[in-house]
């Protein structure tokens, strides 16, 4: 899916959120290389490195924009914004608890591919057909740059 080149550092974290949701997926059976204690440090520390950042990203900067233009009363938002609260409770319950378990981590990874695909496919694009160019590139210097890439 083309992408505007002003939305590059957010579709880069979603790249490295996708990574890390396949290998969620996997926690606790036989393909998961890592273990319960493993996959706590990676979830915290993306959180912290680029996942915080990031929603604040969305939330701070590119979806005022958007409201500049258009409503943002609409059902992907809504479900945009319900995701991100959801991704940080769960985050947050996987850092606070003495002890996780897999369903934990695979219900996160499945919440975060569900996340990105919908902002991807259904809330850039709409940003996109109504944000004009300038505006987008104004906002883009405002995004926090991804940790692994430094895109």
């Amino acid at each position: 899916m083309k992408r505007h080149e002003a939305l590059y550092p957010l579709s880069h974290h979603h790249h490295h959120a996708l990574v890390n949701a396949v290998e969620l997926k996997k926690a606790g059976t036989e393909k998961s290389k890592k273990s319960l204690q493993q996959l706590r440090r990676d979830v915290i520390d993306f959180w912290e490195k680029d996942g915080r950042d990031h929603f604040r990203d969305e939330e701070e900067v590119l979806l005022p924009l958007y409201a500049r233009y258009a409503s943002v009363d609409q059902k992907p938002i809504a479900e945009m914004l319900i995701q991100h609260i959801q991704i940080r409770g769960r985050i947050q319950a996987i850092r606070d608890q003495e002890k996780v378990n897999a369903d934990q981590f695979r219900e996160l990874g499945e919440l975060l591919e569900t996340h990105v695909r919908l902002e991807e496919r259904t809330i850039f694009p709409m940003i996109e057909e109504v944000v004009p160019e300038k505006y987008l590139h104004q906002a883009n210097g405002k995004f926090h740059r991804d940790s692994v890439s430094g895109k």
